[in-house]
């Protein structure tokens, strides 16, 4: 009946939810661009607000289950730019808007063949609700140094940067 119903889509948006993220970011992935020694080129958004010692930096929850704190980034797609890139990734990963300040640098994981260029932003704006939030995407804002403890391994150069 009804309410059998009712418990299916609730189980479906369970499995969505986890599955949601992943399968959206496969499908882009076929039109990634790689290095011509093979790394995949990934830009990143690192995103502050304040100034000085009062500064924030913007992670979202991510990694193999959710469970570490990343850099928002992901890859390029066919028509965009790697800032245009890192924009997008930041909209969909953490319903930010923001304006580009400098490009940091180029971060190379050996492990996971990527290179990834981190662009500097400032906020501009926060969105309530975001696409990637509907799928248990969390956004939050860190001191720098309370930051580099929490990120995930791989993305602490990023932060170390910030710090220079």
């Amino acid at each position: 009946g009804a309410q059998e119903e009712q418990e299916e889509v609730v189980e479906e948006k369970k499995k969505c939810m986890i599955s949601g993220w992943k399968s959206r970011e496969s499908e882009r992935n076929k039109v990634r661009l790689r290095d011509t020694d093979g790394f995949r080129i990934r830009p990143a958004a690192l995103c502050i607000k304040g100034t000085g010692k009062e500064t924030l930096v913007l992670l979202v929850s991510g990694g193999k289950d959710g469970g570490k704190w990343v850099v928002p980034g992901g890859g390029i797609e066919k028509d965009e730019c790697a800032e245009e890139a890192a924009h997008r990734e930041l909209m969909e990963e953490a319903g930010v808007r923001a304006t580009t300040l400098k490009k940091i640098g180029m971060f190379q994981d050996d492990v996971r063949k990527h290179r990834t260029q981190v662009f500097l932003m400032e906020v501009s704006e926060e969105l309530q609700t975001w696409e990637e939030n509907e799928y248990g995407r969390q956004r939050i804002w860190m001191n720098v140094l309370e930051g580099k403890e929490k990120v995930k391994q791989s993305h602490r150069p990023m932060l170390e940067a910030l710090m220079r």
